[in-house]
């Protein structure tokens, strides 16, 4: 099965947050499934910037920035480089869960051209997602094995 997976279940990997223990669950499922994990060409921006947020909040020290940013881009996700139509249905569908900004529904877009489920960490989206009908898309703190 196809999964579409959000840059912040896959940075708590290495960054402790509240669902950082649902994150590393949910990736050792999937890799000992065989799932096939997907992401936007747009995972590898946020995974950077992410990284560069937490060498200003002195998160992370310098000489960690480069093996986290290879532990990271190399954990599995297949980046997807988008395309008109999915731009198109990003506008759309962030419209339809009311989002100022297209970029998580870049996410939803890839997802439901794949028809496949799109896990996230953002609980946020995944309230206005499923409120608005979107059935596939799970935050990852409802997740139990």
């Amino acid at each position: 099965m196809t999964i579409v997976v959000d840059s912040n279940i896959v940075a708590a990997l290495v960054f402790p947050v509240s669902y950082s223990l649902q994150s590393n669950a949910l990736m050792d499922y999937w890799s000992r499934s065989g799932e096939r994990l997907i992401a936007p060409t747009l995972f590898e921006y946020e995974i950077t910037s992410l990284i560069r947020r937490s060498v200003l909040s002195k998160q992370l020290e310098r000489a960690q920035v480069l093996p986290v940013l290879s532990r990271l881009l190399n954990s599995g996700i297949v980046t997807i480089p988008p395309t008109k139509q999915i731009h198109e249905d990003a506008l759309a569908l962030a419209e339809r869960i009311g989002q100022s900004k297209a970029y998580d529904a870049q996410y939803l877009a890839l997802a439901s051209r794949e028809n496949a489920p799109l896990w996230t960490a953002d609980r946020r989206l995944a309230a206005a997602a499923r409120d608005t009908g979107l059935t596939w898309v799970h935050w990852v703190g409802d997740w139990s094995e």
